[in-house]
């Protein structure tokens, strides 16, 4: 008995630790809930200890991923069914790819970036990337702006244009952060893309 309660507590109590760290960088349904979850399991394992425990924990570890797996499908393959474009950012050392939606407001498209501090510090600078659409490729000099910045009226019109053109799409968005949450380093950016 003691055998089979020393790896329900294991199993448990890493998948709970791992999902205190999702929960920390992140957020999302998926890691609160885990935690939640396996701080039920473990005062269940340590308080009426039976051989169950460690189906229940191994379960315990299993479903998160699975709902990590599926949500993250859903999310991916819903994204890509609108209009993708790619945009190739030179990091001096490495270049990082983005695929993103892309809007048409004004003469140059705009997209709206959620990307690490380093990205965004590359596409605040204005420095030229690669900028694929429909298969042409060109240099584009981004002007962006953080979202949290910009007029309120500027952000409602992208809203605006983004909901009219990927419509029911931007259900998985919503989806995305309430299950998977987002890392907190996160900055939000408006990029618009001009011609060189």
């Amino acid at each position: 008995m003691m055998m089979y309660r020393g790896i329900a507590v294991f199993v448990a109590g890493l998948t709970t630790v791992a999902a205190l760290f999702l929960v920390v960088d992140r957020g999302g349904a998926i890691a609160w809930g885990t935690v939640v979850l396996g701080g039920a399991l473990l005062a269940k394992v340590w308080l009426r200890p039976s051989r169950s425990d460690t189906g229940w924990c191994f379960a315990m570890a299993i479903a998160p991923a699975l709902a990590w797996a599926v949500t993250f499908g859903y999310v991916i393959s819903t994204f890509e069914s609108g209009e993708v474009v790619e945009m190739a950012i030179d990091l001096g050392s490495d270049t990082h790819t983005a695929r993103v939606w892309v809007l048409d407001i004004g003469n140059d498209p705009v997209v709206y970036y959620e990307t690490d501090p380093v990205v965004a510090d590359s596409l605040v600078s204005g420095e030229p990337l690669q900028f694929t659409r429909a298969g042409e490729t060109s240099t584009r000099t981004p002007h962006a702006e953080r979202a949290d910045s910009i007029p309120e009226e500027e952000a409602n019109r992208v809203l605006e244009v983004m909901s009219a053109k990927y419509g029911d799409r931007m259900t998985a968005v919503n989806v995305y952060y309430a299950m998977l949450g987002s890392p907190r380093d996160r900055v939000s950016l408006v990029v618009t893309l001009k011609e060189d």
